[in-house]
């Protein structure tokens, strides 16, 4: 039986009459934002944004990437990204002429706060003024640590300054300059800001002709890297590195030199790192770098004409001998891209031991079996009990010469791994005496299904077990003429380490 409508309703307002008195139960309303990271402090999402900034030292702004991604989720990250100027302390500014880019770049600036700054600035003037957005970064000189400017289309009279930053960058450590289409006149401004860096220690100079007089204009015995780089012309290298007496690292990579006078060799006494194209190193007979252990002899890629027969000429590598043989230095890194005969080769790497722990070869046709007979620990003909090795200290070896179907590198890799040596099915550990030590990093090119690789791939675990770590990186080579490949495919396989985030 169903009760009467009205009987119901006058018990629902007696009940209600009588329960008047009670307040009601309020419960807070549920947060708009319920996920776990909005629970995080400021302080650790802004640590979290640091993060996920770009590697680069001069990033592009990005609307996908970090300062400007996190800014733009929602009010609350937007507050802690702009109010943390560790975030906007490196910028790329490409300058395109308009208001509105000085504005942006005005905006970036002032998030900044008062950290030190890596700013990179391009501009392509079109032979006319664009002082505004010189005066802006100039306004900020004080600060500048990593500066890259990159001026074009300047081949007129000299039509800006940077007075607002003269004698007022002493922070400043690092200077690129590239210049294309730019007259000398142009580059005095340059060269006079440089002269009032009390730090500056590392320079890139990249121009379109080389021009000893203003170069020699720059701070030269000041700096600890220097990088050269410039088209056309002729540049006196001796007469610069004379007034470079605590140069620790130096890049050549043009022009060619002007005539080399027979004088003493220059020393440069703190120079550790040498990176020279392959036809330049006639400049090396004039040199003495007794602490030099790095050296980087390679083909210059940037030049436009890479048919010509600069690239194609075998290098010879007797001035780089007689250097390291004149400055009685130990050589500890050896990184090749030039073609070579296989006398040079092996010539070259003799002069480099016992102190080479890194070699990498690149470009040049590899004669195999030699490697292996200078890498590999064997036993030495004058007693069956002792070994040698004319490479003991080598750790790190690459090479990306295809590895031929006939040839196998696995003993090679044996006898190194964890200095101990394989020999008839048996490991046997070195005396301490003799110790040699075991690949750390070994990179090597192969054509695919090789037989090297398959026991290659169990070399780390192998390597582990004996309480040495090797990273181990093999190419794969896919070649044919199936339909929908192509000659040179390559695949990397494994010892791969993934980062888990972007970090500067």
């Amino acid at each position: 039986m169903h009760p009467d409508p009205q009987e119901l309703s006058s018990r629902i307002t007696a009940w209600a009459n009588n329960n008047g008195h009670q307040p009601l139960t309020t419960y807070p309303p549920e947060p708009t934002n319920s996920s776990p990271i909005s629970w995080l402090p400021s302080e650790l999402l802004s640590r979290i944004f640091f993060f996920c900034l770009p590697d680069e030292r001069y990033p592009n702004p990005s609307p996908t990437a970090a300062p400007l991604l996190p800014a733009r989720v929602c009010s609350s990250w937007r507050r802690i990204a702009k109010s943390t100027p560790e975030l906007w302390d490196s910028v790329h500014l490409n300058y395109q002429g308009s208001a509105e880019d000085i504005r942006l770049a005005n905006l970036w600036m002032q998030r900044s706060g008062d950290r030190p700054l890596s700013l990179s600035l391009s501009v392509d003037f079109n032979e006319r003024p664009h002082q505004g957005i010189l005066n802006l970064v100039c306004r900020h000189a004080s600060r500048w640590k990593h500066v890259r400017f990159e001026f074009r289309n300047l081949s007129c009279p000299l039509i800006y300054n940077l007075a607002n930053a003269m004698e007022n960058i002493p922070l400043l450590t690092t200077f690129e300059f590239h210049a294309r289409g730019v007259s000398t006149s142009n580059i005095i401004p340059i060269t006079r800001l440089l002269a009032g860096a009390p730090r500056l220690k590392e320079l890139t100079w990249v121009d379109d002709l080389a021009d000893t007089e203003t170069l020699l204009a720059l701070p030269l015995p000041r700096l600890a890297r220097l990088s050269l780089s410039m088209n056309y012309g002729k540049l006196n290298y001796l007469e610069l590195l004379d007034r470079c007496a605590n140069l620790e690292d130096i890049r050549i990579a043009r022009p060619y030199p002007e005539f080399l006078p027979s004088q003493p060799p220059i020393l440069l006494p703190k120079l550790t790192s040498l990176n020279i194209t392959h036809d330049l190193t006639g400049l090396l007979n004039h040199l003495v770098l007794p602490a030099l252990k790095r050296v980087r002899v390679h083909l210059d890629a940037d030049t436009p004409d890479q048919s010509n027969s600069r690239h194609q000429k075998s290098w010879d590598p007797k001035d780089l001998i007689e250097l390291i043989e004149r400055s009685a230095c130990q050589v500890e890194v050896l990184w090749i891209n030039t073609p070579m005969k296989d006398s040079d080769f092996v010539a070259c790497l003799k002069t480099c031991e016992p102190s080479l722990r890194k070699l990498t070869v690149r470009g040049s046709r590899v004669n195999y079996p030699v490697l292996v007979e200078m890498v590999a620990p064997r036993k030495a003909i004058r007693s069956s009990s002792e070994w040698e090795c004319p490479f003991p200290r080598l750790v790190d070896l690459t090479v990306d010469t295809r590895v031929p179907t006939s040839h196998s590198l696995v003993e090679m890799v044996e006898r190194r791994m964890g200095a101990l040596v394989v020999e008839g099915g048996g490991v046997h550990s070195m005396p301490p005496t003799q110790q040699v030590s075991p690949f750390e990093r070994l990179q090597l090119h192969y054509p695919a299904g090789h037989k090297d690789i398959p026991i290659l791939r169990e070399m780390p675990s192998l390597a582990n077990s004996h309480r040495h770590r090797l990273d181990l990186k093999i190419v794969e080579l896919r070649m044919g003429n199936m339909r929908g490949s192509s000659a040179g495919r390559t695949r990397s396989s494994y010892l791969y380490r993934r980062k888990v985030c972007s970090s500067r």
